[in-house]
Order: C-alpha cells, then structure tokens, then sequence
C-alpha cells in the first residue's frame, strides 16, 4: 500500500467516511466555531510528528477546525501533505478548511505567489484604465471576473480539492478584485465609464456562481469570505449578500484604532463600530454567520501587550467563526506571541 493509499484508509478508519460533508455547516446549529489557520501544508517538508504536536495544541485550545492554506498547484504537487493534515485532525475531533490561496490572482492567502493559472492566460488579466495589466506587488496579476474561463477555473480547481482530500469548507481570503476593471470582457458587460460599485457587484455575482457551483455539488460544504476591516462600507454591504454563502466577516488587529499599535493598513482593526464591528452586524443583517480573524501575524512584539488587552474584549463580542493564525509568519518571538493567544482565545469556547 503507497503512502497516498495508507491516508485514505486512515481517514476512513477514523470515520472521515464522506467527502464534504459537514457537522459543523449547520448554520442553525448556535455552535461558536473556532479556526485555526495552518500554513504548514504548503512548507512541502512535512514531518508527522510535527503535525501532531501542531494539531493536539490546537485540539487542547478547543480549536474546532484547521484551516491550511492551498495553492493551486498543490493539487498534484502537495496532494499527500493535505491529505496528512486531514487524518490526523480528524484523529482529534476537528475538521479541515481550505484557504484557496492566490488562485486567479483573485484571492490572498499563502504563500505570496503569482498564480499559475494567470501567468498562463493573460486574456483573462485585469487590466487599469491605461490599458496595462493590474499588478499587485506582492502576486502579480489578477485574472478578471468578467471571463467564463477565470469562473471555470475557480470552480473546477474547487471541486477537484474537495474530490480528492477531505475537506469541509473553504473561505475566500481577501478578494484583490474589488476595484475597476477595463478588461475587454468588463467594458463588455459594464461599460467604460461604471462606477465602482458595478465593480464590486461584478464580484459579488461571480461568487454566488462560484458558490452555487460548489453548493451544487457538496452542498454541506461550508463557504466563507472575509475581507481588510478597513473597507468601505460600500464592499462590506455588497459583498455581504454574495449568495450560496455561510460566513462573513473581516480581518484585523484585535485592538481598536485608539490601542495604538502597528497596523498593516490604517483602520484594520476588528474593534470599534467603524471598523471591524460593522461585519459583525452585516453578516447578521445577510443571514450569515459573523467570522472575524485575528491578525496576530507580522506584527511588533511591542504590541503583545496590546493583543493581550484586546482579545479579552475580542472574545466578548457576538463572533460566530473566530480565526487564528498557528505559529504565524514574520515575528520576532513567535513562542511568545503564541501564549498571549493561547490564553485570549481560550475563553471563546468556555
């Protein structure tokens, strides 16, 4: 029996014995859900005993689901380390998410990659109002919404993940798409002179397509998004009613603007009414479940004190699906960071 082989008995034994079907999707259900967002799967030098020791500490926060995130290309050429991550969570009670990371350069997510399907089609590229490509500094190009090719590709490459590995979920990671369009395809549909928000509907119908389609086929499937809690109110209201959807929310720093602290973006922030608090009441407004993640990554050890006074009000709001990230990138201390989280996050689920 090859390795491949030997993972999928082991899920099967452990009682992982249908493919998309999840529990926890019920959204009637009043169940808080606490995620793990796991970046482990796309390091590609998996060592098992290290996933272990990564997911029993997250079993032992009360860590419901692991989130790891997923290039691409990581279908074929990382298919058994996603596999791995399954069994042995399921071992321990919790479920896999993924995080289609970078996939159309429509999406963020890990790692920081230009995304294979764009770099191959660049029909389908965004492009500015001079006609040149949309490029972002970290990813490069963004494939438009408006080409049939680019949905097709989102929905096919879903459908295959949650085919072949044991996955309950998916959450779309900060859509980079939300702004003008002056693709062919989008002058096309919208005109060369649409406002911005024809922009953002754009969106908000290519993921209700995107999540009928994945519905269509595992229905239980749980399907989320979140989006910079500094956004307009504009994107947030819009994209809160993207159909076919069970969670909504933002990420941010679990502080407040007058916490002070280092911020990625200037109002990215998950307390206060004019950041973060407001996905709180569109999701809710939307029928969907709030999600919040906090952003305890790529930040100034200067600033534990500050994440620690602010989880304690963090876990006191009404947030259905509340994300951290495990071990996160670019800390100066990451033992320590870890240990304000552990002891914030642990009251959400007392």
């Amino acid at each position: 029996m090859d390795r491949r082989d030997f993972l999928k008995t082991s899920a099967l034994a452990a009682g992982a014995v249908t493919l998309g079907c999840n529990a926890l999707a019920d959204k009637g259900n009043g169940k808080k859900l606490l995620n793990a967002y796991y970046f482990r799967a796309h390091m590609y030098t998996l060592v098992p005993r290290h996933i272990r020791e990564d997911l029993r500490w997250m079993a032992d926060l009360g860590t419901d689901v692991v989130s790891v995130a997923v290039l691409e290309q990581d279908l074929y050429a990382a298919r058994e380390n996603i596999d791995l991550i399954c069994a042995e969570a399921d071992k321990l009670g919790m479920e896999v998410h993924a995080v289609p990371s970078r996939w159309g350069g429509l999406v963020a997510g890990a790692p920081k990659v230009p995304s294979t399907f764009t770099c191959r089609n660049p029909q389908t590229w965004m492009l500015g109002r001079d006609g040149k490509p949309v490029d972002t500094r970290i990813s490069g190009r963004i494939s438009s919404v408006h080409y049939p090719e680019t949905l097709d590709f989102m929905s096919e490459t879903a459908l295959q993940l949650l085919k072949q590995s044991n996955i309950k979920g998916l959450i779309w990671d900060e859509p980079k798409s939300l702004g003008k369009d002056y693709s062919p395809k989008a002058i096309e549909n919208l005109g060369k002179d649409a406002p911005k928000e024809a922009h953002i509907q754009a969106n908000v119908d290519f993921y209700s397509e995107l999540n009928r389609r994945i519905k269509a086929e595992f229905a239980d499937c749980r399907l989320g998004m979140f989006l910079q809690a500094h956004y307009s109110d504009t994107a947030m209201n819009k994209c809160a009613t993207i159909k076919h959807m069970d969670d909504f929310g933002c990420d941010g720093r679990p502080w407040g603007m007058a916490d002070g602290g280092k911020l990625e973006s200037k109002g990215k922030v998950l307390l206060g009414e004019k950041a973060g608090e407001r996905f709180l009441k569109a999701a809710k407004e939307n029928g969907k479940n709030s999600l919040w993640l906090v952003e305890n990554h790529n930040m100034s050890l200067a600033d534990a004190e500050v994440m620690e006074r602010g989880l304690k009000e963090v876990v006191k709001r009404e947030v259905d699906h509340l994300i951290y990230y495990y071990y996160p990138r670019n800390l100066e201390d990451p033992e320590k960071i870890m240990k304000v989280i552990q002891k914030g996050i642990k009251p959400f689920k007392a």
